[in-house]
C-alpha cells in the first residue's frame, strides 16, 4: 500500500482521574493484536498514560509506575486561594518521569488537552514541556490550582473536551480515530457534604456532556466500565485494567476494520 494511502490511526484517551489506569490495558490489548498507534491525544488522566507511552516508555513500565502510585506522590497543599491543592505536585511527578522531555523530542505526535479558565475553550497542547501539559491537562478547579502556561491560566481538560476526538484528527491529522472512555456506567456521589465532592460532581456533569458529543465523531468508541469505582479509588487498579482489556477485546472486530 502507499504510503500516502496507509492509514493514520489515533488514540484520544479520555479523562478519568484513578479510572484512567485503564488506559494502560487498552493500550496493552491493541499492541498485543497489532494495531498501530500514530498519535495520541489524551485528556486529564489520559494525558498521564499518552504522555508517557508517547515518550517510549514500555507499557510495562508505565503499568508498574502508575500501580505504585499514591496519592501522596502528587498532592502538594497550597494555601487555599485557587486551590486546595497545589498542581505542581503533578508537574514535579511527571518530570521526575519524563526528565524534562519537550514534545518535539517525543516518539509519536501528542496532544494534551486543557481548558482555558478565563474562557472555557479547548488549549491543545502540542509544543513546551510536557509535564507542564499534563499538569495543566489534570488542574481540576477548586481543588487543584490552576495551571500558568504562556500567561494563560489553564485548567482540567475534561471541562472542554472530556474524550479529546477532534484535537487528535484536526490537530494531529489522524484519518480514523479510536477513542476511549473509562466513565462508562459511571455513577458519582449524589453526596454535597464537602467541597471535594461538590467540586467533583461539577466536573463529572461537565466531562460526561462533552464527551457524548466527541464519541460519536469517533470511528470506534471503546467503552470501559466504570460500575461501582469512584474517581478517586486508587485500590481498583487491576480491576481496572481487566475491564480495559475486556472492553477493547470486544471492539477489536471494528478496531481490525479501520486497517
Amino acid at each position: 500500500m502507499p504510503e500516502s494511502n496507509k492509514p493514520l490511526i489515533g488514540v484520544a484517551l479520555s479523562g478519568g482521574a484513578a479510572r484512567g489506569i485503564a488506559h494502560i490495558a487498552v493500550l496493552e490489548t491493541l499492541e498485543k493484536e497489532g494495531i498501530p498507534i500514530h498519535v495520541l491525544a489524551g485528556t486529564s488522566a489520559g494525558s498521564i498514560v499518552g504522555a508517557l507511552y508517547a515518550s517510549g516508555i514500555s507499557l510495562i513500565e508505565i503499568r508498574r509506575i502508575l500501580l505504585g502510585v499514591k496519592w501522596k506522590n502528587v498532592l502538594k497543599l497550597a494555601v487555599p486561594k485557587l486551590g486546595l491543592v497545589s498542581s505542581e505536585g503533578i508537574y514535579d511527578f511527571m518530570d521526575s518521569i519524563l526528565k524534562g522531555k519537550k514534545f518535539s523530542s517525543l516518539q509519536m505526535p501528542f496532544a494534551a488537552i486543557a481548558t482555558a479558565l478565563r474562557s472555557g475553550e479547548k488549549v491543545t497542547i502540542t509544543t513546551g514541556s510536557v509535564a507542564r501539559a499534563v499538569q495543566a491537562s489534570c488542574s481540576l478547579p477548586i481543588i487543584f490550582t490552576p495551571t500558568e502556561i504562556n500567561k494563560h491560566m489553564l485548567i482540567d481538560g475534561g471541562f472542554s473536551s472530556q474524550i479529546p476526538v477532534r484535537s487528535t484528527r484536526e490537530e494531529l491529522g489522524a484519518k480514523k480515530v479510536i477513542a476511549v472512555n473509562v466513565n462508562y456506567q459511571a455513577m458519582e456521589s449524589d453526596k454535597f457534604d464537602n467541597i471535594m465532592n461538590i467540586a467533583t460532581h461539577l466536573s463529572a456533569l461537565w466531562a460526561s456532556r462533552n464527551a457524548r458529543e466527541e464519541e460519536k465523531l469517533a470511528d470506534v468508541v471503546i467503552q470501559v466500565s466504570a460500575r461501582e469505582i469512584s474517581l478517586y479509588d486508587l485500590s481498583k487498579s487491576n480491576e481496572l485494567l481487566n475491564r480495559g482489556k475486556k472492553a477493547t477485546e470486544k471492539k477489536m472486530s471494528e478496531i481490525k476494520s479501520l486497517l
